[in-house]
């Protein structure tokens, strides 16, 4: 008489199973938050981009002309609070003011200004007619 092996998994096989599966879930969600922070800062940074480019061309589009200095704004873009600081100084050309704009996430706890913890910064011409 023949001894028949019942049919199913032992204890040992399913733990490896489980501690495989586990392993996998872990690796996945990794990457999954990974993708989802990078999304994130991706998104911020184009946010940005485009507030600092909208910003430098309403200098450029000015009238009059900005004068030389700096200016720090509070904007409300795309659901978030940002901070925008400008500086318009002279260029080596007389006709020419250069302007740098910078862009960041407006945080109550901030205490550094915008141009030390900005996520984009542009620099543009100004034509001083």
């Amino acid at each position: 008489m023949s001894r028949r092996r019942p049919a199913g998994f032992t204890l040992l096989e399913v733990m490896v199973a489980l501690a495989i599966f586990a392993t996998v879930a872990a690796a996945v969600l990794t990457a999954t938050g990974r993708g989802l922070n990078n999304a994130s800062r991706l998104t911020d940074l184009t946010l940005a981009g485009w507030i600092a480019d909208n910003r430098l061309t309403e200098l450029q589009l000015a009238r009059p002309t900005p004068t030389p200095g700096r200016e720090t704004q509070q904007l409300h873009y795309a659901g978030r609070q940002w901070q925008v600081e400008s500086a318009v100084e002279a260029s080596s050309d007389p006709g020419m003011l250069r302007a740098t704009v910078w862009v960041a996430l407006a945080e109550a706890s901030a205490r550094t200004a915008p141009n030390e913890r900005a996520l984009t910064s542009l620099t543009g011409f100004v034509e001083v007619p």
